[in-house]
């Protein structure tokens, strides 16, 4: 197999910041954007993908947008609840009224994220 292309990882300041950017890539009616999770030594991590496009002569740069925990701050959840009206978000097993993204859980670390995040 050939060398895969890496993302740059980007790591965002808290969980709260990256549920902004999750939400803010959501289309209305459309609930495309989704988290993924992965464990990488001894840490959680989670995290979206996404294009940093127009900067200069490149286009179209892979980025990995990510906030790394321990195991237990995310235990078993599959949603991260977003209350609407006011910044509240909370981890959740079943999807609840506001937004609800939904956290994916991946086996390992992909092969683009780079192993030193």
């Amino acid at each position: 197999m050939s060398e895969v292309e890496k993302v740059v990882p980007i790591r965002v300041a808290s969980l709260g910041d990256l549920v902004r950017l999750a939400v803010s890539t959501m289309i209305p009616q459309q609930f495309s954007t989704y988290i993924i999770r992965f464990r990488h030594r001894d840490k959680v991590y989670l995290g979206i993908l996404g294009v940093f496009r127009d900067y200069y002569k490149y286009y179209g740069i892979p980025v990995f947008y990510y906030y790394s925990t321990s195991p237990e701050s995310v235990g078993d959840a599959n949603y991260i609840i977003v209350s609407t009206g006011e910044e509240k978000i909370e981890l959740s097993k079943n999807p609840k009224p506001g937004v609800a993204i939904p956290i994916v859980s991946i086996a390992e670390k992909p092969v683009f994220i780079p192993d030193d995040i």
